[in-house]
């Protein structure tokens, strides 16, 4: 893209389908360009562009070489080497000889064009070998990833129905908010204006994808069933973009949950939602990179890994220097490709459960690396990047946190604003958000996961009569000890709730009784002994 020198311009509207081909050439001629907008349509910038002033010549192969042995880099195969110039182009190999351009003397000033002494033409074509390897393995990883995130983003929110994605009701308020847009055209005689939304905008991309898609799938189901897709197959169909901003705006309970599948956890045990969508992003444009066959292995990143504290295994990607809030900076480790195959370690480690593709990237970094430091280095790997838990041969997530996400999977988890407007009988907000920590402090109503991150299961409220059933009340607080119990006892009781029971038939569970009207207190009392000093709670 040109750079833009003139001092005024204006914002015009593109050109749309059905404009003569005098407006379009005149629009061709007018030297534009595109600038970043949020509307519908795209808008373009008009503007006095300086014509460029760069006067150098192209260079045959041979003088591109002769150049290179100039500026002091050792040819060892001539042929060789006019061959891998025209198989690569010099441009693309200078940014894997930059490193070897001599140092200046003045930091402050670019380097000279010179190569260090004893740079060879054959080293640097063995780094862009290996990066071509690296952007293929690293490709694949991530692929596993996106494919995973394609499934939960499409499982979460098909469970508030098929068409979620295009339910506004379903979303984010922030992504439907209306916006106002105003354009003038080139010739100032019309202007134009409408109004849309940021979700408008995405789904009539979405809707532009599926009607060129040419998968079966996608032909079956418009034939059979019309339009649009169902959310859990429209998944398959978005770019890792639009899968992107579907996820940062679904409800915050969604994207908490599919951030807590994948151990992505604040402190206090939610999901790190923040943190999350900076890992998609990083993901997203590492993935980026390595299609379009860009520089991958000494880049630093335009987006920095974010770290969360809840993970130990990662803290090594934080530098020493802390900001004056107490927060510690992002390391170079987490700016280069160091940080992009810890980061699809710590994934895969939880998708796959295996280190099999951690490994294969690792395996591939350490043959190219051999006994030079320094390339480890290139990468951003740490002097102590062996003691670090992710590398270890037997890393992954622990049993228990598999079981607690299975756990969570079975149910449907409320957030104390959702929870506490399930307790309608109290007419006032503070009223019924006083009743749910009432309930809750003593024993009545079950959270999870951990003692300060209150998430509520939703099968626990009578929708009918704006309260707890008096079933589960009398159940959690036997589970629970008539308190609001440890981490591990309300696993346990969520455990309880969700394991089938011999008593109940060998499929059926407690909430499952619960659902089918089956559940008794008889049965109730068979299935968990009333305890000694048990005394109803006071529901007023």
């Amino acid at each position: 893209m040109h750079d833009v020198r003139a001092s005024s311009y204006r914002e015009k509207e593109a050109p749309r389908a059905g404009h003569s081909a005098r407006r379009r050439a005149r629009v061709t001629a007018s030297r534009l360009v595109v600038i970043p907008d949020k509307g519908r349509r795209p808008v373009f910038l008009y503007a006095v562009v300086m014509p460029s002033t760069y006067t150098k010549p192209l260079l045959a192969l041979e003088e591109q070489l002769a150049r290179l042995v100039e500026r002091g880099m050792e040819i060892r195969d001539e042929e060789s080497a006019l061959r891998k110039l025209q198989a690569i182009g010099y441009y693309r190999l200078s940014g894997y000889w930059y490193p070897f351009r001599e140092e200046p003397s003045d930091l402050a000033r670019p380097r000279p064009s010179t190569f260090a002494h004893g740079t060879t033409l054959d080293e640097v074509i063995e780094i862009y070998c290996f990066d071509e390897h690296l952007r293929a393995a690293l490709l694949g990883a991530i692929a596993r990833i996106e494919v995973a995130l394609r499934f939960w983003v499409g499982h979460r929110l098909g469970r508030r129905g098929p068409f979620a994605h295009t339910d506004a009701a379903q979303l984010d308020p922030n992504w439907s908010a209306p916006r106002s847009r105003i354009c003038n055209r080139p010739d100032k005689l019309n202007a134009c204006s409408w109004q849309d939304s940021e979700h408008d905008e995405w789904l009539a991309k979405q809707r532009q994808i599926e009607d060129i898609s040419n998968e079966a799938f996608v032909a079956h189901i418009h034939n059979s069933y019309g339009k649009p897709l169902p959310v859990w197959t429209a998944t398959e169909t978005m770019t890792f973009e639009s899968l992107n901003r579907l996820y940062g705006n679904l409800l915050p309970q969604d994207r908490e949950q599919i951030a807590v599948e994948l151990d992505v956890l604040r402190e206090d045990g939610n999901g790190d939602v923040a943190t999350f969508a900076n890992w998609i992003e990083h993901l997203r444009q590492s993935r980026n990179l390595c299609a379009h066959h860009a520089r991958l292995w000494n880049r630093n990143h335009t987006a920095p890994l974010a770290v969360p504290y809840s993970s130990p295994e990662l803290q090594h990607l934080l530098s020493s220097n802390v900001h004056g809030d107490g927060a510690r900076e992002v390391s170079l480790a987490a700016r280069r490709v160091y940080g992009t195959i810890t980061l699809v370690a710590y994934l895969l480690a939880r998708i796959d459960y295996s280190n099999q593709m951690r490994d294969e990237l690792l395996n591939l970094v350490l043959a190219f690396a051999g006994n030079r430091p320094e390339r480890l280095a290139s990468m951003g790997f740490p002097e102590d990047w062996r003691d670090q838990e992710i590398w270890s041969r037997d890393y992954g997530t622990s049993p228990e946190r598999r079981a607690q996400a299975k756990l969570l999977r079975q149910v449907e988890v409320l957030y104390a604003k959702d929870a506490a407007e399930r307790l309608w009988k109290k007419d006032a907000e503070g009223n019924r958000r006083s009743l749910l920590n009432y309930y809750r402090k003593r024993g009545a109503l079950l959270s999870v996961p951990g003692t300060s991150a209150h998430r509520y299961p939703s099968f626990q409220f009578d929708t009918s009569t704006g309260d707890v059933y008096d079933l589960v009340i009398t159940a959690n607080r036997r589970l629970l000890d008539g308190q609001r119990g440890s981490e591990e006892t309300r696993w346990r009781a969520l455990a309880w709730w969700l394991t089938p029971l011999r008593a109940l038939g060998s499929s059926t569970s407690p909430l499952d009784a619960l659902t089918g009207n089956a559940l008794t207190q008889r049965i109730l009392d068979d299935l968990l002994a009333p305890r000694a000093d048990e005394q109803p709670i006071s529901r007023t």
